[in-house]
């Protein structure tokens, strides 16, 4: 099942992304202006195979949920409309290959759910805090070259095997997925190294306070977008990556381009060869 559905992922939809593009350029607002929102609309659009995606209900998928204090990740999800799915992990202890085989199977399940329900976000959170000594020696694994099956069959963690099928699951069925702290980025760090393509869905939410996740998210070559100096997980870095997401498509659904407006477009700087009136859809 696993490798199946790594196979299922595919590069993103390049003619969806340039159409994006035309008219994130063709919008009333010097171009490039919006920078990350930009970059995330056009992602969104790569993922989706569409033009102008449109916002859906997302899906925080929380490790553990069950386990969390009631009301803070409640209060953010609220904001931008999530449903929380828990994802708890029942064992104690270290896993082994078949555990490991089974959260995987787990995750891409639960991920796949989310999709059918016609999700294209899902956010992935932990409650609990990292472990900083496992987390050290999956870096130092990747460095050495060591693939993203044995790094995760050797570290013999429910949490991390659940997250990676979580992650594989979304990439194979069209969603993007929204990372939170040094926990899940160290998943997607595994995802990646497992099935490549991953990579090209993944969204960064913010700096965590946490030890390694900078280097982890450098390591996956992913940027965050947001420094706001939290230490906290349970997915609210990951809901205020899906809020960036939700306004990224703001723009490119609800901002009128030049010629929607019939306004001029831009006379000089780099949007005078660029800018086109006639762009109206």
């Amino acid at each position: 099942m696993i490798e199946q559905v790594i196979a299922q992922i595919k590069p993103l939809d390049l003619t969806a992304m340039t159409k994006c593009q035309l008219r994130l350029d063709n919008l009333t607002k010097p171009l490039g202006s919006l920078h990350a929102f930009e970059h995330l609309a056009c992602k969104m659009a790569g993922i989706t195979g569409r033009a102008r995606p449109q916002r859906t209900t997302p899906v925080l998928v929380l490790m553990n949920g069950s386990r969390r204090t009631r009301g803070l990740t409640d209060v953010f999800a609220g904001e931008v409309g999530a449903r929380l799915v828990n994802f708890d992990v029942a064992e104690a202890g270290r896993a082994t290959l078949q555990q490991i085989d089974q959260a995987l199977e787990q995750g891409i399940k639960i991920a796949c759910a989310a999709t059918a329900g016609g999700t294209q976000v899902i956010g992935a959170g932990v409650t609990g805090d990292p472990d900083l000594v496992l987390l050290g020696r999956i870096i130092e694994q990747v460095r050495s070259g060591a693939s993203g099956r044995t790094i995760l069959n050797e570290a013999g963690s429910f949490e991390l095997a659940g997250l990676v099928g979580v992650m594989l699951g979304a990439a194979a069925s069209g969603a993007a997925i929204v990372l939170d702290g040094a926990t899940t980025s160290a998943a997607a760090l595994l995802a990646c190294q497992m099935a490549p393509l991953v990579r090209e869905r993944l969204v960064g939410s913010h700096f965590s306070a946490e030890p390694l996740q900078a280097e982890i998210l450098e390591l996956t070559d992913l940027p965050a977008y947001l420094y706001l100096g939290m230490n906290v997980g349970e997915g609210v870095g990951a809901v205020l990556g899906i809020s960036l997401i939700h306004a990224a498509l703001h723009v490119l659904n609800d901002m009128k381009t030049f010629g929607e407006a019939a306004v001029s477009v831009a006379e000089d700087g780099p949007g005078a060869l660029v800018q086109d009136p006639s762009v109206k859809d």
